[in-house]
């Protein structure tokens, strides 16, 4: 057996040949074919380790950098940087100074609080979400002058809690219990730090959505002639403006020529009648047989039918006619007031001296409002419920949006709705009219309604473009910086100067305040509670106030 290390190959030979002398063993075959594989599988194992341990060279390298990183730091007295090497300031010469705090030792409010004592607190405000509430206790605010919360204001801040979901404080937060003091106007000033006013402006907030403009069906008339025929005559076009009672067109439709004729047929008939009982009734039952009279009754009541049964049919065709018109009128007279029943008087009068049909139907305007669609042809054949023209009143129309499922608690009826049609800036101001019980299987959205002015006629029927639907538009909100506003993991907060900030030998200090944020508007955010117009906040440079409140909050202060 050789003593170089196997092939694959000479194994599974080895392997054949011991399988082929199964009947009579080889013990020499079957020893080689045994030392080889148990040759192949030492190397495996040692190849394994070898890989295993190469392969944890660069995590060994790492670690050791970080230990020799970390002995080399403590050797040297590494630690994280005190607030007064974040501010800037210099220990004065003799004055023993507190290095947690970086402010003279003698002057340290938070290792000695009764150098400024915080007052009464009152803890937290669960009409508002903030601790130390100053819409209810306006005395916590930092201004020279306890201010005057009037209804307005409590007002405002309740509607905004109710308009849209807010980001909750903890009641356990103890952060607004915290004071930021320097030790010096200089050292805010050599820190970058930056203030600005707590101010009131306006505050919209939105649900956006898109939609389309729609005719409004209560204000929409579509029009067919009531009898098949043929189009006579179309007075009107397409963009034509109409008001109730025009003329649009003429039909010339057989069956007003066939209710014509069997009303006067019913009409003459009815003249008969009336006097063949008028003439038996006189005669009396001793010439004439009661029989023959209560015959004649009878036909003439029959006649009466036939008559109103006629001046039903004409007016289900749009051909008012009043019973007493004709009855008990001749025949030959009423004939005359048929021929041009239900035309305009400006028909009547070009007809007068033409031998023109009497068989024509007026189709005329219900509405006032504009011809948005015609399909009359004259000439055309037509059939009963065949649509000649649409007439639309645009003069208010519909607005149709889709909003989300999760957003529709959001909505009532009643609420302000701007629409900007797609590719145009100009504006439409609605109000939201309705809501559907519905959601929509496909979109899972809910389709909403609002009613929109189009007196200027601008817009147009299937108009596409964006909704907004107006939350709130609050033109008084307290606004301030959106880098005002600091989120703790428990807590909104904002650092709000003292009030006494400049009077000589005050302390330099900056509250913190517990918020509750409302909606961003660009570069500022809206403050629901917690500020009060007048106070100065932290703007920029605010992180080194954090820095040293989240050093506080880990137990280095």
């Amino acid at each position: 057996m050789s003593e170089s290390t196997p092939s694959i190959a000479d194994v599974a030979e080895h392997a054949d040949v011991a399988n082929d002398s199964a009947a009579t063993p080889d013990l020499q075959s079957h020893s080689a074919a045994s030392d080889a594989s148990v040759s192949i599988a030492k190397q495996s194992f040692l190849g394994r380790v070898a890989a295993s341990i190469l392969g944890g060279i660069p995590t060994l390298i790492v670690l050791a950098a970080i230990g020799g990183l970390a002995w080399w730091g403590h050797h040297h007295e590494w630690s994280l940087p005190k607030f007064s090497d974040l501010t800037g300031s210099e220990k004065e010469t003799g004055v023993l100074w507190c290095d947690e705090h970086g402010v003279a030792e003698a002057d340290c409010i938070s290792c000695n609080s009764d150098l400024m004592p915080k007052g009464e607190l009152f803890g937290w405000c669960k009409e508002h979400g903030v601790h130390e509430c100053v819409l209810h206790n306006p005395q916590l605010s930092q201004l020279s002058e306890v201010p005057e919360i009037n209804q307005d204001d409590l007002d405002r801040a309740s509607e905004a809690i109710a308009a849209y979901p807010r980001t909750k404080n903890d009641p356990g937060c103890k952060m607004h219990l915290r004071r930021i003091q320097f030790p010096s106007i200089e050292s805010i000033d050599q820190a970058g730090v930056d203030i600005k006013l707590v101010d009131r402006g306006p505050v919209v907030e939105t649900i956006k959505t898109t939609g389309e403009i729609v005719y409004d069906p209560t204000r929409v008339a579509r029009l067919s002639s009531r009898s098949g025929g043929t189009v006579w005559k179309v007075e009107k076009n397409v963009g034509d403006k109409v008001q109730q009672g025009d003329l649009l067109a003429l039909v010339d439709a057989v069956e007003v020529g066939r209710l014509k004729s069997r009303l006067l047929q019913a009409l003459a008939q009815l003249e008969l009648d009336t006097k063949t009982l008028e003439r038996v009734s006189r005669l009396g039952g001793s010439v004439i047989p009661e029989k023959k009279i209560q015959e004649a009754e009878a036909a003439k009541s029959e006649t009466e039918y036939e008559v109103e049964s006629a001046v039903q049919a004409l007016s289900n065709l749009g051909l008012p006619i009043q019973l007493d018109d004709v009855k008990g009128k001749a025949a030959n007279a009423v004939g005359s007031k048929l021929r041009f029943l239900g035309l305009p008087q400006s028909i009547v009068d070009s007809m007068k001296q033409a031998n023109e049909s009497a068989n024509l139907i007026p189709v005329l305007s219900p509405r006032d409002g504009i011809v948005v669609s015609r399909d009359a042809v004259a000439g055309e054949v037509i059939e009963t419920g065949k649509r000649l023209f649409t007439i639309a009143d645009t003069s208010q129309m519909w607005l149709l949006l889709n909003v989300r499922l999760e957003e529709s608690e959001r909505i009532s009826l009643g609420q302000k709705v701007v629409f900007t049609p797609d590719g145009s800036e100009r504006e439409t101001v609605g109000t939201l009219t309705w809501v559907s019980t519905e959601v929509d299987s496909q979109t899972r959205t809910i389709r909403v309604r609002a009613e929109l002015t189009n007196d200027n006629g601008r817009l147009r029927n299937e108009t596409f473009g964006a909704g907004e639907i107006i939350l709130r538009d609050v033109q008084e909100a307290i606004l301030v910086p959106n880098e005002a506003i600091h989120w703790e993991g428990c807590c909104h907060v904002a650092f709000v100067r003292d009030k006494d900030y400049f009077k000589d030998g005050s302390y330099k200090v900056f509250h913190t305040r517990s918020v509750r944020p409302g909606a961003v508007m660009g570069d500022n955010t809206e403050v629901i509670a917690g500020l009060l117009p007048g106070e100065v906040v932290v703007t920029k440079g605010s992180g080194i106030l954090r820095a040293e409140l989240l050093k506080g909050n880990l137990g280095a202060g």
